[in-house]
């Protein structure tokens, strides 16, 4: 039986092995999360975990830990609610910011994906503190324990940020901080409102803001639904062996979350369904040239070409192009990026890598004016497009200071 028929006929689990799998596969255990994890298991792992963190005695004092919030079930679920209220709408708001859609509809998309994944990172990373406890006899092995803990968790939501957004890790270490810099702002907060706990934790309270925000609350859910629905239609796809656009979709999935080794699979499977599908052959030149295989980066892209001169509105020349200056072939990354700037003209990162191959040619003046051209791109792009190819700008605007 498939994973993916596992999934569907035994959540729970699956969702178990998936949050053990967060030990030694962190990436590919965020991974498996989004494509078929259950949002209330990663409640109920997360609350659990609390709950055995709340009510563990000190083998030192016998004591529990002290706590923020001793006011029902709040106690419990106070750190939930960090989470929940504090760190993820924190990270939206930092993409948000960055310009890569409006808060709403960030919210509406991302919102339940990245709250499950982070409740579950949650659970695996203080549910073996919270057991380790019971036996521990030294405070300091207590206190270094924690902390590591901690530690793991920070590693696994930026893992989490990183896999869901397909960024580097610096982009995801960055607003993993500022997440947490939210999140601690929030929590020092709770003292101030700790009068107000009993009465916003009553059960009447709790019922008339449920039916109030039921309908936001269900949207919410939507993007992971929807999401999960495409993955397991895909898979189901994949069993036609003569659809190759169903191992190339997967590929795609793969690829955004930077799991190349599933995803170059996904793409051979797909070239050798299909060997006239120039899109396949595209993303293993991308591939390869973003892991330094320039040769074979250079080898695929050519014969994405060949196959489509027009691929991915001529993005396959840019690709190409950059591949030959990454292999010291001047001339032909002259060629290809010349071709590619003549027909889309206003792309950033196209201009930017024929300034870098006409400075290589010893063309300072043309090389500059790419750079201006790069810069100028940037400043002019829609907002929502700026987040995506101002790195483009910066890189840009470094090569002009060389060239003089």
């Amino acid at each position: 039986m498939s994973s993916e028929n596992q999934f569907r006929e035994n959540p729970f689990g699956e969702n178990v092995a998936a949050l053990l799998l967060l030990y030694v596969r962190p990436v590919a255990a965020i991974s498996r999360i989004l494509d078929h994890g259950r949002l209330w298991f990663a409640i109920v792992a997360a609350l659990a975990t609390s709950i055995l963190l709340v009510n563990v005695r000190s083998p030192v004092s016998g004591e529990p830990p002290p706590r923020l919030v001793s006011h029902g079930i709040f106690e419990y679920a106070a750190p939930l609610l960090a989470i929940a209220v504090l760190a993820v709408p924190a990270v939206i708001a930092v993409r948000t910011i960055g310009g890569f859609g409006s808060f709403s509809v960030l919210m509406a998309s991302d919102y339940a994906p990245l709250l499950m994944c982070a409740l579950m990172a949650y659970a695996a990373a203080f549910l073996p503190i919270a057991i380790a406890r019971r036996f521990l006899t030294d405070l300091l092995i207590g206190v270094v324990v924690l902390v590591s803990f901690v530690t793991y968790f920070a590693i696994l939501f930026v893992i989490t940020v990183r896999t869901f957004y397909g960024t580097g890790f610096g982009a995801a270490i960055g607003t993993a901080i500022l997440a947490a810099i939210a999140t601690i702002g929030g929590v020092l907060l709770i003292p101030a409102v700790g009068p107000l706990v009993p009465f916003l934790g009553s059960p009447m309270i709790l019922i008339l803001l449920y039916f109030a925000l039921e309908s936001r609350l269900r949207g919410l859910g939507g993007g992971l639904r929807s999401r999960q629905h495409l993955r397991d239609q895909l898979e189901i796809a994949t069993n036609n062996p003569r659809d190759a656009d169903a191992h190339y979709q997967l590929g795609l999935i793969y690829q955004n979350r930077r799991q190349y080794s599933e995803a170059i699979a996904r793409f051979k499977r797909a070239v050798e369904i299909d060997p006239a599908e120039a899109d396949p052959h595209f993303q293993l030149g991308r591939i390869a040239r973003e892991q330094k295989r320039v040769e074979e980066a250079i080898g695929h892209l050519r014969t994405a070409a060949s196959l489509d001169d027009k691929l991915g509105q001529s993005d396959v020349w840019r690709e190409l192009g950059a591949a030959y200056l990454q292999a010291g072939k001047l001339e032909e990354a002259a060629a290809a990026l010349g071709k590619f700037t003549d027909r889309r003209p206003y792309d950033p990162e196209g201009l930017y890598w024929y300034g870098k191959t006409l400075a290589g040619l010893g063309r300072v003046g043309e090389a500059r004016e790419m750079f201006e051209r790069a810069i100028e791109a940037v400043k002019t792009m829609p907002r929502h497009r700026r987040a995506e190819v101002r790195t483009w700008g910066r890189a840009a605007k470094g090569e002009l200071r060389k060239v003089g």
